[in-house]
């Protein structure tokens, strides 16, 4: 029995260890992939790299996974916005306060852009157009904008500056599950 258990602490072990190597691995790969896809979107090696820099920093800081914040900023950029450092923390701390994750509150700020107002409902953020302008209600705070992507974009955006929202994924960083993301 003695025997027995040392043989198969010592299988344990090594499939710990394979395990984590697999997973350094499959990490790498990822990293390496995004940096692909952002080098593309750019056109340009430096430009996705610090593209990449900025949102592995952002990341590492936030309850979000550096997969979504990829994924969506290629989708932000895409549609002609590429969002600074201060630009993702509106939005995350937007998202953060409703307890959802980035990549949907881009989808609802990319579809707001177009007219579609359906999914900022899932944020609490009532809109409407009226004529040439849209309406867009949250938290009490109402912005009546011109109707256009920039104008809509920028107001919701605003809105990541609320009492009550800002600082919500600093909030959510110290929790538990938080920090597990951060690491």
């Amino acid at each position: 029995i003695s025997k027995l258990k040392g043989v198969l602490a010592s299988v344990f072990a090594v499939a710990a260890i394979w395990s984590f190597t697999n997973k350094v691995i499959d990490a790498r790969a990822e990293y390496e992939k995004f940096n692909a896809v952002l080098t593309n979107t750019f056109q340009s090696d430096k430009v996705g790299a610090a593209a990449l820099n900025m949102l592995t920093d952002f990341a590492t800081k936030t309850p979000f996974q550096l997969n979504d914040l990829t994924g969506s900023f290629v989708k932000l950029v895409n549609r002609g916005f590429t969002p600074t450092m201060a630009e993702m923390t509106k939005l995350g701390d937007l998202a953060s306060s409703q307890g959802k994750g980035f990549d949907q509150l881009t989808e609802a700020v990319l579809d707001a852009q177009t007219g579609e107002f359906e999914r900022l409902k899932e944020f609490g953020i009532n809109a409407s157009k009226q004529g040439d302008k849209v309406k867009l209600s949250f938290k009490g705070v109402t912005k009546e904008v011109d109707n256009n992507g920039a104008s809509i974009r920028n107001a919701l955006m605003s809105y990541g500056e609320l009492s009550g929202v800002a600082g919500s994924m600093e909030a959510i960083s110290k929790t538990l599950g938080g920090q597990i993301s951060n690491l």
